[in-house]
Order: C-alpha cells, then structure tokens, then sequence
C-alpha cells in the first residue's frame, strides 16, 4: 500500500529509501556536469510525448529516438517528428541489439516513453542499461500495460478492481456476461492493452456482445499486431476521472485531475466535457479521496519513476466506490499537457515534470515534495480548461457546414479557444451515442463561470437546431442511414485509425513550439520547404538537382498521370524524372546508400 502525507497530493510506498540532495536514480552520485553531456531517450516521442521533446530541448540536452516499430497506427505516425533527435533507433524485436544501438551512440543518461507504445520497450531499455525506471518484472510482468494483469494485480493487493475475463470466442464471452448478471445491465468490451480506444464497445445485449467480440478480435492494436482475444469487464457506472502523476523513487506527486461528464443514450453515452479540475486537500473532497486510492494503485503497480495517466471512475453510492479503469505509465495524450500548462502553469504540467526528473535528477520535484508536506497546495488552477464535445440530437443529412452555420458564432464566445469539426456538408448524421459519433469538439480557456455559461449556450444552440442544420429523411431512408452509418463505424472501429485522434493531435500541434514542432520542420511541412540549390554548372535557370534516396533499381523513370512507368511521359512533359548516373555517398537525411541522380525539369525552387 502506500502512506499519505500532511496532504495526499504526495504519496510514497512504505518499502522507498529516504530522499537525499546527493541520491540520483537508483542511488549513485553523478557527476552533474557528466550528467549534462548525456543523452535523453525517448521511445515513441508520439502524440504528447512531443511536449516532453519540447522541455528537454529547452534543457538543452540531446535527444535519442527509438522507434518500437514502424508499423503503428496512423494517427500515432502523423505526429512523428525526427528533427529534433541527435539520432534514431529502430526497434526490430531484439532487446540486446537495441541496447547496443543506443551504447553505440553514446552516453545515455536515461529512458523514458513518449507514448503509450513505447512504455513496455522504455522500461525494459532502462532495467538493461541500469537506469532510473520502473522495473518490467515488478511487481508482475506486463502490469502496467495489460489491463487483465493490472486488475489481476489491484485484486491480489486488495484494492477495488473490475470484475473481468480474458475471452477468445463469442461463447466465453456470453458465459461470462450471464455470471455478470447482464442484460439489462452492461458489460465492456476492449482490448487488453492500454491503448485499444477505437475497440471499446459498451454492451447492452447479446447482439452487441457478439459485434463487439467480432470487432475486437479482426481489429490489431496501435503496433499492427492482431489481436486474438478480448477483455470483457463489469462497467463501472459513474463520474469519470482522470488523475495525471509523476512518480520519483517511489513518491507520487500529483500533477492535475481533470472530471469527465457524460451523457446516457440509449445504446451508450455520449461524452458532455472535460474539465481541469482545480485541487482541494479537505479530507471530505473527492479530490482528496481519488489521490489516497490511487497513490496506492500506483504503488501496487509499481510505478516508482515517471510519469502516469489514470482514468477511473467514482460511483455515487451509497456506498461510494472508487475503481480504476486504466493506468497508462506515460503522460497525458493529446493536448492535455500544454491545455494543463495553460491553467496551471508550465512547471505544474507533466512535461516539465518529467524532464526535471530525468534531466535534472528531480531537482524541482524534491522541492515540490517537500513543500506539500508543509502543506502548500500541488497546483493552483488560474484558469479553466474544458472540451466540449458536440453533439448532434437528431438524425439526417447535413445541409449546412457547421463552419457556414455557426462558425463565426464559437469563435466569438468568451471563452472559445479552438475547435475541431469532423463532418461536412451533405454527410449523413445519426444522434451522438459515444465519441465515434460525436461530430466534433470545442475548446473553451477562461474563468469557471464564464466557461459553464459558454457550454450551455453551445447545447442550447445544438437542441435548436441551429449548430447542426439537417435535412429529415423518409422512413425508408432512416433506416437504411442508420445501417450506413452502424456499417460505417463498424468499418472504421475495424480498420481505420481513429478520426478523433488524428484531429486531436492536429489541435496538439498548434501548441508546440517551433523547437519540436512538425510545421517548423523543413523535412515535415512544405511551408518551410529549404531552398534548393541550382544544378552545378547551369546558368541558375529553372532545372533543379536532387537526390532520390532507396530507389535501387530504377534507373530511368518517369512520373506520368497514369501512375505507369513508362518511357513516355504521358502528359506531363514538364515532369520527367531521369537519372541513369549513380551516385555514391550519404543521401538524404534518413540514412546513406545509393541514390539517383536526377533533373526534374519545369519547376522553379520557391523561397523558404
């Protein structure tokens, strides 16, 4: 379990060592200055794990990738910037070549996941380099990662957990339900690993669990591996909480609680807000009751060092129940760290938090801990974040963007900081009944009061009719919408990233400095495309040279509209590639190897 302080934003498991100013890591003394020369390694610097490339930058500290694998969802992809890494690793499977990868490079100061992929690879690089971490085998393998093991393990240690089963067909699955006492009351379907969001499926009947099932089990997690069971769980039916940590040696600081509210639909629920939620420590408070629960599902877990994501949710009794539904050893996804940062301050948010632990050696932290057992507040919210997420009420055609309707009008709210909308004109709509049906959010920053007051004009406006302008359909038609769109999302849960996510991550980018963002990479973004030198020994005209890096084997090619390489070039004369005189040495940025040499003809380099 763990003890409390004098108040519990700060807790610490009973077995931990005391602190000292000269402890670092596992015990030694480093020499700081040493310290400062060695690497950073981020795996999987994806989604928020770019805000943690942000602050270690600002430490000036080198940066070290390694990629888990190149074969991962696309909306995790779409984030990945190399730039701002002194060198990347790829991950093939062997733990050891890795490790001799990153010895390679140099002095590696320490290990941290960026993402939710990355978390499993992160410890295990840091326990085989003899670095800060959580250990892999403790307290049970695959605990922090696998939400079987990690309720297994809640269980075993005597804390509140969900009632589960790991299923591999439709019939377990249904044996289990009926020992559940479902029907009407549902169950959850989901994968067993911590990042299988687009696979969740609340149940409220036989017909839905064996959806459900199917889905999940011709679905493959966010490294594109297939999945080949399920995880079917009670659900936990009450407000949703979400409490972000950074663990130092066995001390868990808070870092900020954010409160879910959602809305019931007859198939499911529909998510209303998330809201930061500012900290108090009365004994009486759920903040104080979350953070004594969850201090010690951290502990049990055995997250010592880094950073933590935990959702759960609090019942409203009588009796109040407290249960986890997932803890993520990693940061807060998405834009949450900079939307925190924004109400909070920038050394209160995870990413700051972070990057004091394994760049500074927890320098910030230790005062930070020592403050709160004094008593002083973990955080002091200025002001107040919420997402909205949109709701459309009724079902037919969209004949109006919500741009044209209503775009003018958010941006014009008090408190409307950004917004993302995922459908467009003439799309079919059915009633929001979960987050794959909600049609987009907006971000609200200001006071409480003004925020609440902005919410509620967005749903007024919603109810009315006039956010989203629709056009009825026959009977005939309804239903034949409402197998689209339960095809659709089947289709989507299945095979396609999910939409939200990549439209979260697009928001994220916006509130990421140039140091690690992609719209400031001459690589990533075409608006800072560097310009292009003039063929040696041209006149400077318009012919442009440039090196095709991995393109062994084709010596004279052509880009015509067909797609087919041919000799002619269809009708695109000012667009032939040709290049029979190879080259040798580094090519591109991605690595060395043979090249072509090529002209592509017609074009003048733009000005960066």
């Amino acid at each position: 379990g763990a003890r409390s302080r004098s108040a519990p934003a700060a807790g610490r498991a009973m077995s931990g060592a005391p602190l000292g100013d000269d402890v670092v890591g596992l015990g030694w003394v480093r020499d700081a200055q040493a310290q400062a020369t060695e690497a950073i390694v981020i795996v999987d610097p994806y989604t928020s794990g770019r805000f943690l490339v942000e602050e270690l930058g600002r430490r000036g500290r080198a940066l070290v990738a390694v990629r888990s694998s190149l074969q991962m969802d696309a909306a995790l992809l779409g984030t990945w910037n190399p730039v701002p890494f002194k060198s990347v690793v790829v991950h093939h499977g062997d733990l050891g070549e890795t490790v001799g990868a990153l010895r390679a490079v140099g002095s590696v100061g320490a290990v941290v996941a960026g993402s939710e992929p990355g978390v499993e690879l992160a410890e295990a690089l840091a326990a085989a380099l003899n670095l800060r971490g959580n250990r892999p085998d403790e307290p049970k393998q695959r605990c922090r990662w696998d939400k079987y093991v990690m309720h297994d393990q809640l269980q075993a240690c005597g804390l509140r957990s969900c009632r589960q089963k790991i299923c591999r067909s439709m019939q377990e699955a249904a044996a289990f339900t009926a020992e559940l006492g479902a029907w009407p009351r549902p169950v959850v379907v989901k994968p067993r690993s911590s990042m299988g969001e687009g696979c969740f499926f609340l149940c409220r009947s036989e017909d839905d669990l064996r959806e459900a099932v199917e889905a999940v089990l011709a679905s493959a997690d966010v490294s594109g591996h297939p999945r080949a069971e399920v995880l079917v769980q009670e659900f936990l039916e009450g407000t949703e909480y979400v409490v972000d940590c950074v663990s130092m040696d066995g001390d868990h600081i808070v870092s900020g609680i954010w409160a879910y509210s959602k809305t019931r639909a007859d198939d499911g629920f529909a998510y209303d807000t998330s809201r930061t939620l500012q900290y108090d420590a009365s004994k009486d408070s759920v903040q104080h009751r979350l953070l004594r629960y969850i201090f010690g599902c951290l502990t049990a877990l055995g997250v010592k060092n880094g950073p933590s994501h935990c959702e759960v949710v609090v019942s409203a009794g009588p009796p109040e129940d407290i249960c986890l539904v997932k803890m993520g050893a990693r940061m807060h996804g998405a834009m949450g760290p900079a939307l925190w940062a924004k109400c909070a301050g920038r050394e209160q948010a995870q990413p700051f938090m972070v990057a004091d632990l394994f760049a500074e050696g927890g320098r910030t932290l230790r005062r930070k801990v020592e403050d709160i057992k004094e008593g002083v507040a973990p955080y002091v919210l200025s002001r107040v974040a919420m997402q909205v997420d949109l709701q459309c009420p009724g079902r037919g055609v969209l004949v109006m963007s919500v741009e044209r309707s209503s775009g003018d009008w958010l941006r014009g709210l008090k408190t409307f900081s950004a917004m993302r909308i995922f459908v467009e004109e003439g799309d079919a709509m059915v009633p929001t009944r979960d987050l794959s049906t909600s049609p987009g959010f907006v971000v609200l920053l200001g006071s409480d009061k003004n925020v609440e007051a902005d919410r509620d004009a967005i749903r007024d406006r919603e109810r009315r009719g006039q956010l989203f302008v629709l056009r009825q359909v026959s009977f005939d038609g309804l239903n034949a919408l409402r197998e689209q769109m339960a095809l659709a999302r089947r289709h989507a849960v299945v095979n396609n990233p999910s939409e939200r996510m990549r439209e979260l991550e697009a928001e994220a980018e916006k509130l990421i400095s140039p140091m690690a963002s992609r719209a400031a990479s001459p690589i990533l973004s075409p608006q800072r495309a560097p310009m292009l030198p003039p063929c040696p020994g041209s006149d400077g005209g318009d012919d442009v040279e440039f090196m095709l890096d991995g393109a062994e084997g084709l010596d004279d090619f052509a880009l015509d509209g067909g797609g087919a390489f041919d000799e002619g070039v269809g009708n695109f004369d000012d667009f032939a590639l040709d290049g029979p005189d190879p080259v040798s040495g580094p090519v591109g940025l991605f690595g060395s190897g043979p090249g072509r040499r090529g002209i592509f003809a017609g074009l003048t380099p733009a000005a960066s």
